[in-house]
């Protein structure tokens, strides 16, 4: 295997691998992690110890054809995943495609059959003599398939760009020039094959610089592109996980004096940001029956007054009647709710942030 080969292997590999979490979750996710992994395969079918033992074992290119098989599925599932992403709660536009694929592996096994299970095939597969008629046959039907599915998944990648934000973008641009190098991989294959369909003694040959050039290209720049999605989910998990630990010297006291603020709900990252919020507000509002709120938002003062409300609680203090208002950022003017969330839990972990400052200078005051 040449270092291209290599190179392939491995990302597919682990494109693969890293996706099986979310395989589980939804239609779209299970078709890009088998696009990965049928082309993972096809790489390990086209390995020279695996073609050897294969071909060995069964006294056919059962390898050749294994990869073929893979390959085609590949295509299928990753042009599945886009349609699917790109849908938008319209009808599908790919029901073609699984009967038109079954059909393709049927005309591969047919063709692969009718010659004695050899397919010998211009681009270096081992097979004795002149290509026969069938090999060619299989050959151009395979490569129209793949080319087919390229095509048409870059065109739906290409729309769904004009439509994300910048960054999702730069990925599905990413994946369009992806399948683009894919369809020059194929296309300038079947136009070998074909011109041995059309004349067997032609002189044509692949071009193999073009060849790996574009075979690397797809699969580095589909690798890529599809994995900004989840890499942006992966950095919202971190950031979601990290606003969680900043909240957790407040919401820790206020749970401490109020145990029944906390609801107890399990859920996602994001529905344990607000639910942390949600408590800690709660356990403001039960705060303002010990001592009055300050009247600005100021979050150094804010973490006083919790400071000195939760001492006067822990003291005994007699509680009055909560005020209603408990303190937080000016809002004034923000009109989206998602942009009053984010402020007010930008806030909140401020003042999370100068509470664990006042608590800390405590703990030192009394060890010494």
């Amino acid at each position: 295997m040449s270092v291209v080969d290599w190179i392939a292997l491995v990302l597919l590999w682990g494109a693969s691998i890293s996706r099986i979490r979310s395989a589980r979750h939804s239609f779209e996710q299970r078709m890009l992690w088998a696009a990965f992994t049928a082309l993972a395969l096809s790489r390990v079918f086209s390995a020279a110890p695996v073609v050897e033992w294969m071909d060995t074992t069964t006294g056919t290119e059962l390898a050749t054809l294994l990869r073929h098989v893979t390959g085609l599925a590949s295509a299928a599932c990753l042009l599945a995943y886009v349609e699917a992403i790109t849908r938008r709660d319209r009808p599908s536009r790919a029901r073609w495609v699984w009967p038109t694929a079954l059909a393709v592996i049927v005309l591969l096994f047919v063709m692969f059959l009718s010659r004695g299970g050899r397919i010998y095939w211009a681009d270096g597969a081992t097979g004795p003599g002149e290509t026969a008629i069938q090999g060619r046959i299989y050959l151009v039907a395979f490569d129209a398939w793949l080319m087919t599915c390229g095509c048409a998944a870059a065109w739906m990648f290409a729309q769904h760009a004009r439509l994300a934000p910048p960054l999702l973008r730069f990925g599905l641009i990413l994946s369009t020039i992806g399948n683009l190098a894919g369809v020059v991989n194929r296309g300038h294959v079947m136009v070998v094959n074909v011109a041995h369909l059309i004349n067997p003694a032609t002189t044509w040959r692949e071009i193999l610089v073009l060849h790996k050039t574009s075979f690397l290209i797809c699969i580095v720049f589909i690798t890529a592109g599809t994995s900004i999605p989840a890499w942006r989910a992966a950095t919202t998990r971190l950031r979601q996980r990290a606003e969680l630990r900043e909240l957790q010297p407040l919401w820790e006291a206020i749970v401490r004096q109020y145990p029944t603020v906390s609801l107890g709900m399990k859920g996602s990252l994001q529905t344990r940001l607000v639910r942390r919020m949600v408590e800690i507000q709660d356990g403001m509002l039960n705060l303002t029956s010990v001592h009055e709120p300050p009247a600005n938002g100021d979050p150094a003062e804010v973490a006083q007054w919790v400071a000195e409300a939760l001492k006067a609680a822990r003291a005994g203090q007699e509680s009055g009647v909560p005020t209603g208002r408990i303190p937080g950022p000016d809002l004034t003017g923000e009109e989206d709710s998602t942009d009053k969330v984010s402020r007010e839990a930008a806030w909140l972990r401020q003042v999370s942030a100068q509470f664990k400052k006042i608590s800390a200078e405590r703990a030192a005051q009394l060890a010494s």
